[in-house]
């Protein structure tokens, strides 16, 4: 298999898949409570790791199975009232942009979408103009899902908001290759998955808080008992710390397979992937390009975690499975995640190719070759007899 679909889960690396077989016999030898136990100090070493890649101290740090409920967890613990203000990006996670719809039309708070340039780009200048004394969070991708171009969300954190403001960022499509942070961001949330571009496997997200987000989201709306303490008088007293919004229950293995790909990360070096993932791009651009009939959406010059685009003929489903029946693993977006985004781009869906730093010249090279042939074929078909 070629696999090309970094974006939706990346290939574990051999030390990960170690990780997560070992403990997993560890388990079966000694039961999951003593098993846990055992590795507890590694356990705990994944979230220093994982604080360390975010920019914050391990008390800031969270874990959870998903990201989009990470993120949905905190947001449902902000404080909202009637006529507060949302902004958030058209090109967010579907996930994230539901939650906010959802609550906003509860509450009776007002959502917002942020302004975009002509390309795809959220319009920082314009976004600014909209924070007012009522905006209490403002939300955005660091790499949308639907499209490809990194979104400038260091400008956009650093315009003036009130002090009440959370900035939520989801970096699910950028964190493990690029360098993201919460201070560098100036987020008081940053959510990522280890299954993507840490290739940490799946069922493993972080959630990264600052000082402000700790002390506004105060009361989890649901919580677990090792989330605080449970009183005398059936009170509930959260944690002070980030772990509030943990779960007691979470899959040891998966955990340690998230601190392998952390360690593994550290080896290769972010700057490294970085700058074999911006070369592969550089390549696989040109050899789209030179395809008839085929629209790349990311432009030559941005900075770009992956690509998509769509043929004039060939619908972008009909792709993705011909490429799969060749052994090619690319992926596509539609209305379903990403509906407003789409929209407003005039579009149903489109092809995404996510390369990563275990993709070859090779990879790329029977990618495009076997793409080409199928546009081939369907310029073929539309010709007239």
């Amino acid at each position: 298999m070629t696999h090309l679909n970094a974006a939706g889960a990346g290939l574990m690396p051999e030390c990960v898949v170690t990780a997560i077989k070992a403990h997993l016999d560890l388990e079966a030898r000694r039961g999951a409570h003593w098993a846990a136990a055992d590795a507890s100090s590694a356990i705990d070493e994944t979230r220093i790791l994982a604080g360390r890649l975010t920019g914050v101290a391990p008390t800031h740090l969270a874990f959870g199975e998903q990201t989009s409920r990470l993120w949905a967890l905190a947001f449902a613990a902000m404080p909202l009232e009637r006529g507060d203000r949302i902004l958030i990006a058209r090109n967010d996670w579907g996930g994230n942009i539901l939650n906010a719809v959802r609550r906003a039309a509860a509450i009776g708070a007002e959502l917002v979408r942020l302004p975009m340039t002509s390309k795809g780009l959220i319009d920082v200048e314009q976004a600014a103009a909209l924070v007012d004394e009522r905006t209490v969070a403002i939300c955005a991708s660091a790499v949308a899902n639907s499209f490809g171009l990194r979104q400038p969300v260091e400008a956009l954190g650093s315009i003036a908001r009130p002090d009440g403001c959370l900035y939520f960022v989801d970096g699910a499509q950028a964190v493990g290759q690029f360098e993201l942070t919460l201070l560098g961001t100036s987020a008081d949330i940053l959510v990522a998955p280890a299954r993507k571009w840490l290739r940490g496997g799946r069922g493993q997200a972080m959630m990264a808080l600052s000082d402000r987000a700790l002390h506004r989201l105060a009361r989890p709306i649901i919580i677990d008992q090792s989330a605080g303490t449970w009183r005398p008088d059936d009170s509930f007293l959260s944690r002070d710390d980030a772990r509030r919004f943990e779960a007691w229950e979470f899959s040891a293995a998966g955990r340690l397979g998230l601190r392998a790909s952390l360690q593994e990360l550290d080896r290769i070096g972010i700057a490294n992937v970085r700058a074999h993932n911006v070369e592969t791009l550089r390549r696989l651009g040109a050899g789209l390009r030179d395809i008839p009939g085929l629209t790349v959406f990311e432009d030559e010059d941005g900075e770009a975690a992956f690509l998509t685009f769509q043929h004039a003929s060939l619908p972008a489903d009909i792709i993705v499975a011909e490429l799969a029946r060749r052994g090619i693993a690319v992926a596509s977006v539609g209305v379903d995640y990403a509906r407003w985004e789409l929209k407003a781009r005039g579009l149903q869906r489109i092809v995404r190719v996510a390369p990563h730093i275990y993709s070859s010249d090779d990879d790329i090279g029977r990618f495009i070759e076997e793409l080409a042939r199928l546009a081939g074929r369907a310029r073929d078909d539309h010709r007239p007899s």
